[in-house]
């Protein structure tokens, strides 16, 4: 079994920026067994007018999954995630939602939303997916 808590941390990658800016998380707690699917939210209304949103995971470092197009859920550029056919994007009622088909394992991380604001990145540290070993 996963079991998928997050904490609502937020914090502005870039100290040029003038004020933080957050982005909306929903369902920050999720539990899903192994071959199950997950989605994960990330409301960027306060990304303005920047059509652009990325999905990255963080194990011991970060990793760009890919970035995709607001307006129609579409992925534009891939960076060569080792995961990269796990991942895919589903429409919901407020934008885009970064899903996994078949939750392995491997997908244990915490998995971050961003956006620009200003040439600033945003970050949002909206879900972990943690390996539960108790049986059930």
């Amino acid at each position: 079994m996963l079991f998928l808590p997050a904490a609502a941390l937020c914090w502005l990658g870039s100290a040029l920026a003038a004020m933080a800016t957050q982005l909306v998380q929903d369902d920050l707690t999720l539990t899903r067994r192994e071959g199950e699917s997950v989605s994960f939210s990330c409301g960027t209304g306060q990304c303005g007018y920047d059509e652009y949103r990325y999905w990255y995971q963080k194990k011991e470092t970060f990793k760009i999954i890919f970035r995709y197009r607001k307006s129609n859920c579409r992925i534009e550029q891939q960076y060569n995630h080792p995961q990269n056919a796990d991942f895919s994007l589903e429409r919901i009622e407020n934008g885009c939602s970064l899903k996994i088909k078949n939750v392995r394992d491997i997908h244990s991380a915490s998995y971050y939303c961003s956006c620009l604001v200003w040439s600033s990145t945003v970050r949002n540290n909206s879900f972990s997916l943690n390996k539960n070993l108790q049986m059930i």
